[in-house]
């Protein structure tokens, strides 16, 4: 069994991911920003707490150089899953909020454990469908996206707005964490997951549910009648294979320096909507859920797809489908829902 790193223990996707570590027997060390962030966590996983299988440390600003430092040298690492990136919408620093920290924060983790941590032999990278897609070209019939596709924003472009520069800072920063690896030549290698659209059952805390994760957020907005259908990335994967992906690119020989696209494949917010009438009538009627255009999912056009066979093939991912996600996100909801959140 492994000791893992789990940088940003208490976000979306790394909550499942701990999930996941803890159930095939590895030991973690999380880290969080703060020690309260790891309150709930704490209590989920107490047995694994009490038997020093989960621990946390904190890395109150991880875009300070030596930021991780301290934590990976107070243990034997074998593995780091560096998952932690600040975003957030009320930015008003595009480069000092946003594109610094996305960069830093990923080569510095690098750099640490180039420096501290000679033990560590893998790391993998959540990156993001960001860095693959071309934003220029939009939904772009016909295109089908590979790992071979890198988003052509730079710097400047970024700068122009709060979206522009989240796709800059997803592109710039998982192409520094590539020039890092060959510069250097460290003894680990590196995996880069370029996930798009993540949904899914939340295991993170939520303390209500305004304070959901961005994309659960899009669902539940429709699920509670509060919004309609948001569109953007076409594409989706079920947060479950995300964490399950992040654990075979840990454990497995052949995705030592290879970047993966991981996807379901195509999606529309419109199967969001069809899927609530469907299985849950009576509460659509009740929240007054527009019904929009049942069964119609795409642009007449058409729109770009993705080829996520090199995860399969090499990783051996299997996907799950969007009728199992939503089954399993809406109970989630009902659940917290219930528990007055």
């Amino acid at each position: 069994m492994s000791t893992v790193l789990l940088t940003g223990a208490n976000g979306f996707i790394a909550a499942t991911i701990l999930r996941k570590l803890l159930e095939r027997g590895h030991t973690v060390v999380g880290t969080v920003r703060s020690q309260s962030k790891a309150t709930f966590l704490r209590e989920q996983y107490k047995t694994a707490v009490d038997s020093d299988k989960l621990k946390f440390a904190v890395v109150d600003d991880i875009t300070v150089p030596g930021a991780f430092d301290e934590v990976l040298r107070s243990h034997q690492f074998d593995a780091v899953l560096h998952t932690s990136s600040p975003f957030h919408w009320n930015i008003t620093d595009i480069d000092k909020e946003l594109l610094q920290p996305a960069i830093q924060g990923t080569t510095g983790i690098l750099d640490s454990v180039h420096r501290v941590a000679p033990s560590v032999k893998r790391v993998v990278v959540t990156s993001s469908f960001a860095s693959v897609v071309n934003r220029t070209k939009g939904s772009w019939p016909g295109k089908v996206y590979t790992e071979a596709d890198w988003n052509p924003t730079n710097r400047e472009e970024g700068l122009k707005d709060v979206g522009s520069g989240y796709y800059a800072s997803k592109t710039l920063a998982e192409q520094a964490a590539w020039d890092f690896v060959k510069e250097k030549n460290p003894s680990f290698t590196l995996t880069t997951l370029c996930p798009p659209m993540v949904y899914g059952p939340p295991e993170q805390e939520v303390p209500s549910m305004v304070k959901l994760n961005t994309s659960d957020l899009d669902i539940y907005d429709i699920f509670n009648g509060t919004s309609d259908p948001r569109y953007g990335v076409w594409i989706w994967v079920d947060v479950r294979d995300l964490a399950e992906a992040h654990i075979l690119a840990m454990d497995s020989a052949v995705a030592a320096n290879q970047r993966y696209i991981i996807s379901q494949g195509n999606f529309s917010p419109q199967m969001f909507v069809d899927y609530i009438w469907k299985h849950y009538p009576e509460r659509a009627a009740a929240k007054g859920i527009n019904k929009h255009t049942p069964g119609k999912y795409y642009p007449d056009e058409g729109v770009y797809g993705v080829d996520a066979s090199k995860s399969v093939k090499e990783l051996g991912m299997k996907y799950t489908p969007i009728e199992d996600m939503l089954r399993d996100t809406l109970k989630r909801f009902e659940d917290l829902e219930a528990e007055g959140k």
